[in-house]
């Protein structure tokens, strides 16, 4: 059934409508556009994990604390290997006070019952996604991962997580100004190699040592830069 829903040409509708067509119905009831919503918090955090490989599929089990819950609802440590990374509707939760960063992105609280969550946009969104540990030790795991595979090809790293994280591929003008940055900061981590390690000890993944340190650290301020973008948070 959802196969046949996505694949049909209601659902695969552009986003993209005239004035006229949203003033004459504003809720799309009658479908005649593609829906254009931000990716829940639970679905932004797992598809960052699930990109840079770091995603555990196991079903069930107990919840789970991931590093935000025990930064917040002190005392309480985190949790270690695969409890780090399982799916996050096992992220432990207390009813009035959801993790953090789930709140940050429009969880809603359990104690009581909401028919829609509420979509904000803010910039402390944007600080999450940029700062906060699980999704800066994905970009520094994905990027270790992509300079395995392709070396010292910036390009084809680009076109990768561009891919990856929007479906679909970087058109030449955003494609250079995401090689500009690379180049920026590979450049910075070369003259500053003690920035680069610190940052690269982020969470409790393996560091790449098998990587130049500079190296590692530029491609994941790219990556992280990619995963910041309103396309990889949306469904359009």
């Amino acid at each position: 059934l959802i196969r046949r829903i996505v694949l049909s040409t209601t659902y695969r509708q552009s986003s993209i409508a005239t004035g006229e067509s949203r003033e004459r119905d504003p809720e799309n009831i009658y479908l005649g556009r593609g829906t254009a919503d931000r990716l829940s918090a639970e679905m932004i955090r797992d598809n960052a994990l699930s990109l840079s490989g770091l995603l555990v599929n196991k079903s069930g089990g107990p919840s789970v604390k991931p590093y935000e819950v025990a930064v917040s609802f002190k005392p309480t440590n985190p949790g270690k290997g695969d409890d780090l990374y399982r799916r996050s509707v096992y992220t432990w939760w207390k009813r009035t006070g959801p993790a953090p960063v789930m709140m940050t992105l429009n969880a809603s609280k359990r104690d009581v019952c909401r028919v829609r969550r509420e979509v904000t946009s803010s910039p402390l969104q944007a600080f999450v996604l940029l700062n906060g540990p699980q999704f800066m030790e994905a970009s520094r795991v994905m990027a270790a991962n992509l300079l395995r595979k392709y070396g010292d090809s910036p390009d084809k790293i680009i076109s990768e997580v561009f891919r990856a994280f929007t479906s679909r591929t970087a058109r030449p003008e955003e494609h250079q100004v995401l090689r500009t940055l690379y180049e920026e900061q590979i450049a910075h981590y070369k003259a500053h190699p003690e920035l680069a390690k610190g940052f690269l000890g982020l969470g409790a993944a393996p560091e790449a040592k098998d990587l130049p340190s500079h190296q590692v650290a530029a491609t994941s301020i790219l990556v992280n830069t990619i995963m910041n973008l309103d396309e990889a948070v949306s469904k359009r």
